[in-house]
């Protein structure tokens, strides 16, 4: 819900965090809460789904939730009052685009004057391309040194901010390599860190 978009499983246990095991999904699945698609195994809100978290927005905070679940329940409520205090639908509110100042404040300035902030969306568009020239289909993982190989010309500095960028999008999912120990020089090198972790692959949907 929070990220309003398909999620490869790969997210939930090397971003987030969650352990979310087979019969787990299976459970949500049979409950008519999701849907999951192979290859790489996605998991996604059916409208059912949807309701059944927005509802979660408002409970009490389950027994045993501790420190970090008590505080995640401190804050879906302050979402609820949010919700209903501006009559926004809960689905509209996670799929607003925010976009960082700091992005574009990290790219810089080409030889020829070109606006940060253009460079930075030409950048993002031609890292688009190259995904597309590289995966085998949509959603498909590729390695980020395959991708900074395929814009080689293109400064250090400007993809990293384009990838940056791009890991707020939607159909964009940048994750770490969950075997560290196969990662080759080049691999580690060509990461891109975000919220202090390195990301490794990236997958693009859409």
């Amino acid at each position: 819900m929070i990220k309003a978009a398909p999620l490869p499983q790969t997210y939930f246990t090397n971003v987030a965090g969650i352990g979310l095991k087979a019969d787990h999904r299976r459970r949500l699945l049979a409950l008519d809460l999701i849907e999951v698609s192979e290859k790489p195994i996605t998991l996604a809100l059916t409208d059912k789904g949807w309701s059944r978290a927005a509802e979660e927005l408002g409970a009490e905070a389950p027994k045993g939730a501790g420190t970090a679940g008590g505080t995640l329940y401190v804050v879906l409520d302050f979402l609820r009052r949010l919700i209903d205090h501006s009559g926004t639908r809960a689905d509209d509110l996670f799929r607003l685009q925010i976009k960082e100042d700091d992005v574009v404040s990290a790219v810089a300035v080409s030889p020829t004057g070109t606006d940060p902030a253009n460079s930075t969306v030409d950048v993002v568009s031609l890292i688009r391309q190259a995904y597309q020239g590289l995966a085998a289909r949509p959603g498909d993982y590729v390695m980020l040194a395959d991708l900074r190989a395929a814009v080689a010309d293109l400064p250090r500095t400007q993809v990293d901010a384009a990838l940056v960028q791009l890991n707020r999008e939607r159909d964009v999912h940048l994750v770490p390599e969950s075997n560290q120990k196969v990662l080759r020089p080049e691999e580690r090198a060509a990461a891109v860190s975000i919220g202090n972790q390195d990301k490794h692959l990236i997958a693009i949907s859409s």
